[in-house]
């Protein structure tokens, strides 16, 4: 039994759930902007959060384990290997950023709003939440670079 094009499946599907939450992720922030009640905005900051945190932890755990499989499998693929497939390294490497700004900056960002609002205090909520949303418009750049290599990759190869 060849496993190999159920892993790629699983692969693609895991990168459309985080292609998803790019749109996605455009509703919910106009549900938050256009709130004008602020009980109702904090809880739309944080179902927002949530969304993220559930999108971002399924997405990049799926990604992760099924590129790691599918390049032990392939025996024409490698782990950060610019010799052979440099669309592949370099999708590795922005993977490896995506990883390193969702624990250095957004779980710690995220953790910050999530602690302002439950102590009712409004205050900085609003500055942490833009620096939320850069934070997570740079992944979503670097997802949409790294679903244009998976999808190009063929071309230039």
């Amino acid at each position: 039994m060849n496993i190999y094009p159920t892993i790629v499946t699983l692969h693609i599907i895991f990168a459309g759930l985080w292609l998803i939450y790019f749109l996605a992720e455009r509703i919910l922030k106009s549900q938050i902007e256009g709130s004008s009640n602020i009980d109702l905005k904090n809880q739309s900051i944080l179902m927002y959060i949530q969304f993220s945190n559930i999108f971002g932890i399924i997405g990049a755990t799926g990604i992760a384990i099924s590129g790691i499989v599918m390049v032990l499998l392939n025996n024409s693929f490698g782990f950060f290997s610019m010799a052979s497939n440099h669309w592949l390294a370099t999708k590795q490497i922005l993977f490896v950023i995506i990883l390193v700004i969702t624990f250095a900056l957004i779980i710690p960002t995220s953790k910050k709003i999530i602690t302002q609002i439950t102590a009712m205090g409004d205050n900085g909520v609003q500055k942490l939440l833009d620096k939320f949303y850069k934070q997570n418009l740079i992944i979503n750049i670097i997802v949409l670079i790294n679903f244009i290599f998976a999808i190009t990759h063929r071309f230039y190869s």
